[in-house]
């Protein structure tokens, strides 16, 4: 196992500071030691709550109106102190080596895409590995190249999933995949009770708490404590941490730390059901968690001819239209089970799509459960793109989630650069705006590090400036082979100084 497939140097703000390059000895000492990973105190998680603005038009039947709903998904994220989150890592890829060899005795390898490292081409050593792009193009392309003459497409999603998997049936599982027979291993049980009755305190309330002393890094590398006013700033001030590793004590006398053991207020109950989302462990212990669930939906749709394929908790099926109902009727049951899975579907969510042979190429179509009819209105959406039988695009809510934030953040840099007290007053710097949302800044490459030997020179780093949304919508078309994607972003350019001059 390579180091650095772990080992990660990161510089958000948290409770203690960053760990740097001369902490690696000492903490992979530290981090490889079970025995102190066993003991092993993990400070707080910090949480905070993301808005993500959902714009979808409302369906009657198959056919969509006019009216959009609008509403908000909000995702709860909790990240680790510096030393835990190493800590996750380390254990996640120890996990993550036990699972590949369970895939692998077990057949179910290529079912299970998210979370893994699966090379597009195992026979190159230098291969890039495949992303969400190259998975939905699998199944696109499953479709296209069948024989059969009427296909069905079935996409779900699990209800929130992180939030939901049964505490219980995580860790059989993981004693499971560890083969560590009746118990878990100390060190992992550590990691297990922590990761499923861990301790939290808001983003918020610590940043008011320290806010007059934030700890943050200066131009030549020394750290200082300053006052910072808003949270948003952290980053442009270089924060690196809310406090010292003293401050647990602070929060802790001023009750802002809060405990996740109990399911309510009155702490009665134990809370028996969720991981946060965040952690560099939750992600291979939610494909652990699914391992019985996976093969036995891989083992019914394969005896009947079809495709099954799990990207997290999107999860889709295509098969013969005579095995629709049968497969839908499974995987209620299948995901539903108390005792081995207990997680819930998120019927809004579920689609149905019946692909119809016509003229030698399938043709897309949508059923309404009212009138029985087929619809060509909407198409099968998997994995951010929409698939019509033969052509791929991306989702238009993708590309309008782009133009809204090329505008907001347009209006943003005016804004401010109307109230700056400076000599810069009412001068808009748009080189920042050019890299995050034209051609100029998608190109992937190398970031380079001063050498940190004082002698003006540079060097490449490990860490990777990785473009922005045109980077991805270009790898899409490259990798489906649609010139429709490339026509979809051919206005950005002049979106961009559209927006600019209003």
């Amino acid at each position: 196992m390579k180091n650095s497939d772990w080992f990660k140097i990161k510089k958000y703000p948290h409770i203690g500071s960053p760990l740097t390059i001369r902490d690696r000895e000492w903490v992979e000492r530290y981090i490889k030691d079970p025995v102190k990973v066993k003991a092993h105190s993990f400070s707080p998680f910090i949480h905070k709550a993301i808005k993500v603005r959902k714009y979808r038009r409302e369906t009657v039947g198959t056919e969509k109106s006019k009216l959009r709903t609008n509403g908000e998904k909000i995702r709860h994220i909790f990240y680790a102190n510096h030393l835990d989150s190493n800590i996750y890592g380390y254990y996640a890829d120890l996990l993550s080596e036990k699972y590949e060899k369970y895939l692998e005795s077990s057949a179910i390898s290529s079912c299970v895409t998210a979370y893994r490292r699966i090379p597009l081409n195992p026979k190159n050593p230098d291969s890039r590995n495949k992303c969400n792009i190259d998975f939905a193009n699998d199944v696109f392309n499953y479709i296209r190249g069948s024989d059969e003459t009427h296909l069905v497409s079935i996409t779900l999603d699990i209800k929130s999933f992180f939030d939901s998997l049964n505490h219980k049936i995580l860790k059989r599982r993981w004693k499971e995949i560890l083969g560590s027979g009746a118990d878990l291993p100390e060190d992992h049980y550590n990691i297990f009770k922590n990761i499923t009755k861990f301790s939290y305190i808001e983003e918020n309330d610590i940043f008011s708490f320290f806010k007059s002393q934030i700890i943050v890094e200066t131009k030549d590398g020394r750290f200082k404590s300053r006052s910072i006013d808003k949270i948003k700033y952290l980053k442009e001030k270089k924060a690196i941490a809310f406090c010292n590793a003293y401050g647990i004590k602070l929060l802790r006398e001023s009750n802002y730390i809060r405990s996740n053991k109990y399911h309510d207020p009155s702490r009665e109950a134990l809370r028996i059901k969720g991981i946060p989302q965040g952690s560099p462990i939750s992600a291979v212990l939610a494909n652990i968690y699914l391992t019985d669930l996976d093969m036995a939906i891989q083992k019914f749709v394969g005896e009947r001819g079809g495709l099954y394929n799990r990207y997290s908790d999107d999860l889709v099926v295509i098969c013969k239209e005579e095995h629709k109902t049968s497969i839908l009727e499974f995987l209620q049951a299948s995901i539903s089970d108390k005792e081995n899975v207990d997680l819930e579907i998120q019927t809004t969510k579920t689609k149905v799509f019946h692909f119809i042979k016509q003229a030698g190429r399938f043709q897309c179509f949508e059923q309404s459960d009212v009138t029985g009819l087929y619809s060509q209105r909407n198409k099968m959406e998997y994995l951010g793109f929409t698939f019509d039988g033969e052509n791929v695009l991306l989702k238009s809510s993708s590309l309008a989630g782009y133009y809204r934030k090329m505008k907001s953040s347009i209006r943003r840099g005016k804004f401010y650069s109307l109230a700056s007290r400076t000599k810069s007053k009412g001068v808009l710097f748009k080189g920042r705006l050019y890299k995050r949302f034209t051609h100029l800044g998608s190109e992937r490459k190398r970031l380079f590090k001063k050498s940190g030997k004082n002698d003006g020179q540079w060097v490449v780093s490990h860490r990777y400036d990785w473009g922005n949304f045109l980077t991805y919508s270009t790898l899409a078309a490259r990798i489906m082979s649609f010139n429709s994607i490339k026509e979809q972003t051919r206005k950005t350019w002049k979106n961009f100084h559209r927006f600019l001059k209003e």
